[in-house]
């Protein structure tokens, strides 16, 4: 079960080892975030998932905005196998285990809201999380001139209707 995840850090890996430190951090025009912005967005996730196990509450509120992992390749590389590494040690009890999610749903003003979850069901969040951040990550590097797989950032359902319909 865990495999699938672990593919989805592996993609992330994948594409940040093609990218030089000035890609990491640099602003395509128009866009107000760098691919290390998002990747650190995408991490954070995956932390709140870990600290869970210790607390038992997923906080998706608990952002690291202007830590290194923004601004350093090398360390987004470390962090993603660090989480690779945790997920690698997860049990089927660990797995199943019910936690308490915190989210703010809230536009015109703060709103957080709580409800009861398992790891396994935050952790196909996250990854979903991830592929839908890894579609941005491809454009801001596409627009920066860089160049990447045509799967990369394709969600899975949509790599299994192309396919089936590539099939047809």
């Amino acid at each position: 079960m865990l495999s699938h995840y672990i593919s989805t850090l592996d993609q992330g890996v994948s594409f940040l080892t093609q990218l030089q430190q000035r890609d990491y951090c640099k602003l395509a025009d128009g866009l107000p975030s760098s691919i290390g912005d998002h990747v650190r967005h995408i991490l954070d996730h995956f932390m709140s998932l870990q600290n869970c196990l210790e607390t038992g509450i997923v906080d998706y509120e608990n952002r690291r905005r202007g830590s290194l992992v923004e601004t350093s390749l090398p360390e987004a590389l470390n962090q993603f196998n660090n989480i690779k590494q945790w997920m690698l040690a997860l049990t089927e009890a660990d797995i199943s285990q019910v936690v308490r999610v915190h989210s703010d749903v809230g536009i015109n003003q703060t709103h957080i809201i709580e409800v009861e979850s398992t790891l396994a069901r935050e952790l196909m969040f996250a990854c979903s999380h991830a592929i839908h951040h890894y579609s941005t990550l491809k454009l801001i590097f596409q627009l920066i001139g860089g160049k990447t797989h045509a799967e990369f950032g394709l969600a899975p359902s949509t790599a299994s209707f192309n396919r089936k319909h590539c099939a047809q």
